[in-house]
């Protein structure tokens, strides 16, 4: 019989380790062959059901997009016809401030002489003199007295 020697149960325990460390191995890799599988078919699911919503969304984007430039047009024509409306405004505006402020001094002008007449009529009566109540004997207008800054009106046109 041969003698086993300590070498030789060495090399069998270590054999041994390599091939249970060998199978494992195996085993792994097969695992892992079959999560890389797995992983693959939901990438490719994954990449079939995005890839139309991308598209769907890059759609609606460019719609959106669309709508608002239309809108930015509108906008641009809504500031257009402000700024033409203000225009216009002031136009009208300046049209009818000149002839209200003429309008407004003509009947401060008639005022002033009403009350002008008024009160000289008044003033007439309270000195006695017998023509303060007609106007029939005058052929023209009273002159300017110097007490007064206004002219007297006369109510017969052209006089």
């Amino acid at each position: 019989m041969a003698e086993i020697d300590w070498a030789d149960v060495l090399r069998a325990a270590l054999a041994f380790f390599l091939v249970v460390v060998g199978i494992g191995i195996a085993w792994a890799c097969v695992r892992l062959g079959g999560l890389f599988g797995r992983v693959s078919t939901s990438v490719n699911r994954m990449t079939d059901e995005v890839v139309p919503i991308l598209t769907k969304a890059q759609t609606t984007m460019d719609g959106i997009n669309t709508e608002i430039g239309r809108v930015d047009e509108i906008m641009q024509s809504a500031v257009a016809t402000t700024k033409g409306a203000e225009k216009a405004v002031a136009t009208v505006s300046r049209a009818v401030t000149a002839p209200a402020k003429k309008l407004s001094g003509l009947a401060a002008g008639v005022q002033e002489a009403v009350a002008t007449f008024k009160a000289r009529r008044a003033a007439e009566k309270a000195a006695g003199d017998p023509d303060a109540g007609s106007s029939e004997g005058r052929t023209s207008a009273p002159e300017h007295d110097d007490d007064t800054l206004s002219p007297r009106v006369s109510p017969y046109p052209g006089a």
